[in-house]
Protein backbone atom coordinates (compact mmCIF):
# COMPACT_ATOMS: atom_id res chain seq x y z
CA UNK A 1 0.00 0.00 0.00
CA UNK A 2 1.73 3.22 -1.22
CA UNK A 3 0.69 6.75 1.02
CA UNK A 4 -0.79 9.69 -1.14
CA UNK A 5 1.80 12.97 0.09
CA UNK A 6 -0.58 15.09 2.40
CA UNK A 7 -0.58 19.21 2.21
CA UNK A 8 2.63 20.25 3.81
CA UNK A 9 5.31 18.64 1.88
CA UNK A 10 8.75 20.29 2.98
CA UNK A 11 10.04 21.79 0.01
CA UNK A 12 9.77 25.49 -0.51
CA UNK A 13 12.04 27.48 1.79
CA UNK A 14 9.09 28.98 3.82
CA UNK A 15 7.75 25.32 4.36
CA UNK A 16 5.56 24.98 7.74
CA UNK A 17 7.65 23.37 10.80
CA UNK A 18 7.17 19.16 10.99
CA UNK A 19 4.65 20.00 14.06
CA UNK A 20 2.53 22.31 12.18
CA UNK A 21 2.62 19.63 9.02
CA UNK A 22 1.71 17.38 11.15
CA UNK A 23 -1.01 19.47 12.55
CA UNK A 24 -2.37 20.31 9.53
CA UNK A 25 -2.58 16.85 7.79
CA UNK A 26 -3.86 14.83 10.90
CA UNK A 27 -7.48 15.95 9.98
CA UNK A 28 -6.81 13.78 6.35
CA UNK A 29 -5.19 10.81 8.72
CA UNK A 30 -7.00 7.41 9.61
CA UNK A 31 -6.33 4.54 11.11
CA UNK A 32 -2.75 3.41 12.07
CA UNK A 33 -1.09 6.97 11.17
CA UNK A 34 -3.81 8.76 12.77
CA UNK A 35 -2.74 6.53 15.87
CA UNK A 36 0.59 7.47 15.14
CA UNK A 37 -0.19 11.03 14.65
CA UNK A 38 -2.17 11.27 17.77
CA UNK A 39 1.01 10.07 19.86
CA UNK A 40 3.40 12.77 18.54
CA UNK A 41 1.12 15.41 18.97
CA UNK A 42 0.32 14.62 22.62
CA UNK A 43 4.16 14.73 24.03
CA UNK A 44 6.33 16.11 20.86
CA UNK A 45 9.34 15.72 23.40
CA UNK A 46 8.66 12.45 24.50
CA UNK A 47 8.84 11.43 21.17
CA UNK A 48 11.91 13.69 19.92
CA UNK A 49 14.73 11.22 19.28
CA UNK A 50 13.36 7.91 20.44
CA UNK A 51 13.68 5.10 17.84
CA UNK A 52 11.11 4.00 15.19
CA UNK A 53 10.09 0.83 17.43
CA UNK A 54 9.77 2.36 20.55
CA UNK A 55 7.17 5.30 18.98
CA UNK A 56 5.47 2.28 16.97
CA UNK A 57 5.25 0.61 20.17
CA UNK A 58 3.61 3.49 22.19
CA UNK A 59 1.05 4.55 19.54
CA UNK A 60 0.22 0.89 19.06
CA UNK A 61 0.96 0.23 15.65
CA UNK A 62 3.80 -1.18 13.25
CA UNK A 63 6.81 0.47 12.17
CA UNK A 64 5.65 0.18 9.16
CA UNK A 65 2.70 2.44 9.60
CA UNK A 66 5.00 5.45 11.41
CA UNK A 67 7.41 4.69 8.22
CA UNK A 68 4.01 5.07 5.97
CA UNK A 69 3.09 8.72 8.17
CA UNK A 70 6.77 10.04 8.21
CA UNK A 71 6.82 9.52 4.16
CA UNK A 72 2.96 10.81 4.20
CA UNK A 73 4.28 14.02 5.40
CA UNK A 74 6.76 14.29 2.70
CA UNK A 75 10.06 13.24 4.41
CA UNK A 76 12.28 10.41 2.79
CA UNK A 77 12.21 8.10 6.12
CA UNK A 78 11.99 8.51 10.03
CA UNK A 79 15.34 9.01 10.05
CA UNK A 80 14.40 12.97 8.26
CA UNK A 81 11.21 12.96 10.42
CA UNK A 82 12.73 12.53 13.34
CA UNK A 83 16.15 14.97 12.70
CA UNK A 84 12.99 17.54 11.68
CA UNK A 85 11.07 17.23 14.54
CA UNK A 86 14.29 17.52 17.03
CA UNK A 87 15.49 20.59 15.19
CA UNK A 88 12.11 21.80 15.28
CA UNK A 89 11.36 21.73 19.32
CA UNK A 90 15.00 23.13 19.02
CA UNK A 91 13.84 26.39 17.46
CA UNK A 92 12.18 27.12 21.08
CA UNK A 93 15.00 26.74 22.87
CA UNK A 94 16.73 30.11 24.15
CA UNK A 95 13.86 31.94 25.06
CA UNK A 96 12.58 30.61 28.07
CA UNK A 97 15.02 31.39 30.11
CA UNK A 98 14.51 30.62 33.85
CA UNK A 99 16.69 29.05 36.75
CA UNK A 100 16.40 25.67 39.18
CA UNK A 101 14.97 28.82 41.76
CA UNK A 102 11.83 28.35 39.61
CA UNK A 103 11.29 24.69 40.18
CA UNK A 104 10.84 26.06 43.99
CA UNK A 105 8.52 28.50 43.46
CA UNK A 106 6.64 26.01 41.84
CA UNK A 107 7.07 22.67 44.19
CA UNK A 108 4.09 21.78 46.09
CA UNK A 109 4.28 22.09 50.14
CA UNK A 110 4.98 18.95 51.87
CA UNK A 111 6.78 17.11 48.58
CA UNK A 112 10.17 16.33 50.05
CA UNK A 113 11.23 19.87 50.56
CA UNK A 114 15.14 20.52 50.25
CA UNK A 115 16.09 16.52 49.63
CA UNK A 116 13.21 16.39 46.73
CA UNK A 117 13.98 19.57 45.24
CA UNK A 118 18.00 18.81 44.70
CA UNK A 119 16.69 15.48 42.65
CA UNK A 120 14.48 17.17 40.78
CA UNK A 121 17.22 19.67 39.66
CA UNK A 122 19.72 16.78 39.49
CA UNK A 123 17.50 15.53 37.18
CA UNK A 124 17.04 18.11 34.82
CA UNK A 125 20.56 18.29 34.52
CA UNK A 126 21.21 14.39 33.77
CA UNK A 127 17.98 13.97 31.19
CA UNK A 128 19.87 17.73 29.40
CA UNK A 129 22.94 16.09 28.50
CA UNK A 130 21.17 12.74 27.67
CA UNK A 131 19.05 14.54 25.25
CA UNK A 132 22.32 16.74 24.17
CA UNK A 133 24.03 13.67 23.51
CA UNK A 134 21.28 12.02 21.27
CA UNK A 135 20.84 14.60 19.43
CA UNK A 136 24.18 15.97 18.72
CA UNK A 137 25.48 15.94 14.80
CA UNK A 138 28.26 13.29 14.62
CA UNK A 139 29.59 15.44 11.55
CA UNK A 140 29.63 18.49 12.93
CA UNK A 141 31.23 16.68 16.13
CA UNK A 142 33.65 15.48 14.38
CA UNK A 143 34.57 18.47 12.46
CA UNK A 144 35.01 20.94 15.28
CA UNK A 145 37.43 18.19 17.33
CA UNK A 146 39.11 17.70 14.05
CA UNK A 147 39.54 21.94 13.79
CA UNK A 148 40.27 22.28 17.14
CA UNK A 149 43.07 19.46 16.86
CA UNK A 150 44.49 21.01 13.73
CA UNK A 151 43.77 24.90 13.76
CA UNK A 152 47.42 26.50 13.66
CA UNK A 153 45.08 29.10 16.18
CA UNK A 154 42.04 28.85 18.23
CA UNK A 155 39.82 32.26 19.39
CA UNK A 156 36.91 31.53 21.97
CA UNK A 157 34.45 34.48 22.40
CA UNK A 158 31.43 34.34 24.43
CA UNK A 159 29.37 36.86 27.21
CA UNK A 160 27.65 36.81 30.23
CA UNK A 161 27.60 33.29 31.54
CA UNK A 162 28.94 32.03 28.68
CA UNK A 163 32.52 33.23 29.72
CA UNK A 164 32.96 30.85 32.33
CA UNK A 165 32.89 28.10 29.48
CA UNK A 166 35.12 29.67 27.34
CA UNK A 167 37.63 29.95 29.97
CA UNK A 168 37.50 26.33 30.84
CA UNK A 169 37.85 25.12 27.47
CA UNK A 170 40.88 27.69 26.75
CA UNK A 171 42.56 26.25 29.86
CA UNK A 172 41.77 22.62 28.84
CA UNK A 173 42.84 23.26 25.54
CA UNK A 174 46.36 24.87 25.59
CA UNK A 175 47.19 22.15 28.44
CA UNK A 176 47.40 20.11 25.43
CA UNK A 177 49.26 22.19 23.10
CA UNK A 178 46.10 24.00 21.56
CA UNK A 179 47.20 27.37 20.47
CA UNK A 180 44.12 29.00 22.03
CA UNK A 181 43.02 32.22 23.44
CA UNK A 182 39.70 33.38 24.95
CA UNK A 183 37.89 36.37 25.40
CA UNK A 184 34.65 37.98 26.91
CA UNK A 185 35.25 41.65 26.27
CA UNK A 186 33.31 42.92 23.61
CA UNK A 187 36.38 45.39 22.42
CA UNK A 188 39.03 42.90 22.53
CA UNK A 189 36.74 40.56 20.90
CA UNK A 190 37.11 42.41 17.56
CA UNK A 191 40.89 43.22 18.09
CA UNK A 192 42.00 39.42 18.47
CA UNK A 193 39.69 38.03 15.50
CA UNK A 194 41.38 40.66 13.44
CA UNK A 195 44.34 39.04 14.06
CA UNK A 196 43.49 35.52 13.21
CA UNK A 197 43.91 34.17 9.20
CA UNK A 198 42.58 31.92 7.14
CA UNK A 199 42.81 28.56 8.54
CA UNK A 200 42.26 29.56 11.82
CA UNK A 201 39.13 28.49 14.32
CA UNK A 202 36.95 31.18 16.09
CA UNK A 203 34.26 29.16 18.44
CA UNK A 204 31.53 31.21 20.02
CA UNK A 205 29.21 30.10 22.80
CA UNK A 206 25.71 31.45 23.38
CA UNK A 207 22.77 29.70 24.90
CA UNK A 208 20.23 32.22 23.51
CA UNK A 209 22.33 32.33 20.09
CA UNK A 210 21.48 36.00 20.19
CA UNK A 211 24.05 37.46 22.50
CA UNK A 212 25.13 40.57 20.47
CA UNK A 213 29.29 40.89 20.83
CA UNK A 214 29.76 37.08 20.20
CA UNK A 215 27.41 37.41 16.89
CA UNK A 216 29.00 40.39 15.69
CA UNK A 217 32.86 39.36 16.34
CA UNK A 218 31.92 35.94 14.64
CA UNK A 219 30.26 37.79 11.60
CA UNK A 220 33.33 39.94 11.56
CA UNK A 221 35.75 36.82 11.59
CA UNK A 222 33.90 35.13 8.57
CA UNK A 223 33.19 38.18 6.70
CA UNK A 224 37.66 37.70 7.02
CA UNK A 225 37.92 34.31 5.66
CA UNK A 226 38.16 32.80 9.19
CA UNK A 227 36.22 29.56 9.76
CA UNK A 228 33.75 30.23 12.52
CA UNK A 229 32.04 27.71 15.04
CA UNK A 230 29.16 27.62 17.98
CA UNK A 231 27.71 26.22 20.60
CA UNK A 232 24.15 27.30 21.27
CA UNK A 233 20.70 26.12 22.42
CA UNK A 234 19.23 27.79 19.96
CA UNK A 235 20.37 26.73 15.77
CA UNK A 236 17.74 29.12 14.48
CA UNK A 237 18.78 32.14 15.79
CA UNK A 238 21.57 34.77 14.40
CA UNK A 239 24.42 33.05 16.13
CA UNK A 240 23.43 30.04 13.93
CA UNK A 241 22.59 31.90 10.51
CA UNK A 242 26.74 33.11 10.79
CA UNK A 243 28.88 30.52 11.69
CA UNK A 244 29.55 27.61 9.43
CA UNK A 245 29.50 24.53 11.96
CA UNK A 246 26.93 24.65 15.04
CA UNK A 247 26.89 22.43 18.40
CA UNK A 248 23.15 21.98 19.41
CA UNK A 249 22.32 22.20 23.32
CA UNK A 250 18.72 19.79 22.99
CA UNK A 251 16.62 19.26 25.80
CA UNK A 252 13.46 18.66 26.60
CA UNK A 253 13.38 20.57 30.02
CA UNK A 254 12.04 23.76 28.22
CA UNK A 255 8.59 23.05 28.28
CA UNK A 256 8.95 23.00 31.86
CA UNK A 257 10.58 26.54 32.00
CA UNK A 258 13.97 25.39 33.10
CA UNK A 259 15.99 25.05 30.57
CA UNK A 260 18.74 27.46 30.67
CA UNK A 261 20.75 26.47 33.21
CA UNK A 262 20.05 22.80 31.88
CA UNK A 263 21.43 23.78 29.14
CA UNK A 264 24.87 25.10 30.16
CA UNK A 265 25.78 22.06 32.44
CA UNK A 266 24.93 20.24 29.27
CA UNK A 267 27.14 22.52 27.42
CA UNK A 268 30.00 22.15 30.18
CA UNK A 269 29.97 18.51 30.22
CA UNK A 270 29.81 18.48 26.34
CA UNK A 271 33.29 20.98 25.96
CA UNK A 272 34.93 18.63 28.66
CA UNK A 273 34.08 16.23 26.43
CA UNK A 274 35.38 18.05 23.16
CA UNK A 275 38.86 18.76 24.56
CA UNK A 276 39.20 15.02 25.81
CA UNK A 277 38.45 14.27 22.34
CA UNK A 278 41.08 16.91 20.90
CA UNK A 279 43.67 15.71 23.21
CA UNK A 280 43.01 11.71 21.76
CA UNK A 281 42.99 13.28 18.29
CA UNK A 282 46.41 15.24 18.67
CA UNK A 283 47.84 11.98 20.35
CA UNK A 284 50.19 10.67 22.91
CA UNK A 285 52.55 13.60 22.79
CA UNK A 286 49.75 15.88 23.72
CA UNK A 287 48.49 13.22 26.74
CA UNK A 288 52.04 13.07 28.06
CA UNK A 289 52.20 16.70 28.08
CA UNK A 290 49.07 16.73 29.76
CA UNK A 291 50.07 14.53 32.37
CA UNK A 292 53.09 16.36 33.17
CA UNK A 293 51.22 19.06 33.91
CA UNK A 294 48.90 17.27 36.22
CA UNK A 295 52.13 16.14 38.59
CA UNK A 296 53.28 20.12 38.24
CA UNK A 297 50.33 21.68 39.44
CA UNK A 298 49.93 19.07 42.18
CA UNK A 299 53.37 19.85 43.28
CA UNK A 300 52.63 23.63 43.02
CA UNK A 301 48.77 23.81 44.43
CA UNK A 302 48.73 20.91 47.03
CA UNK A 303 49.80 21.62 50.70
CA UNK A 304 52.83 19.65 51.77
CA UNK A 305 52.69 16.46 53.57
CA UNK A 306 53.94 17.59 56.62
CA UNK A 307 51.17 20.44 56.46
CA UNK A 308 49.02 20.97 59.78
CA UNK A 309 46.16 23.24 60.64
CA UNK A 310 46.93 23.78 64.44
Amino acid sequence: MTSEPLPGKPEAADAPSCLERLRRARPNLSGARAQVADTILADPWKARGVAIQVLAQAAGVSENAVSRLTHALGYSGYREFAQALSLDLGKTLGFAHSHPVDLALEARAGTGGVSDLIQRVMALEVECMQDTLANLSEPALRHVVNRLATAPSVLLVGTGTAAPLCQMLSYRLASIGVAVAWTSDPMVMLAQVSRLRPGDLVLGISYSGRSRDTVQALHYARSHGVETAALTANPQSPLGDVVETSLTIFSAAVSRGAAQFSARVAGLALLEAIATAVAEAKGGTSLAALDELGASQERLNDLPPEWRGD
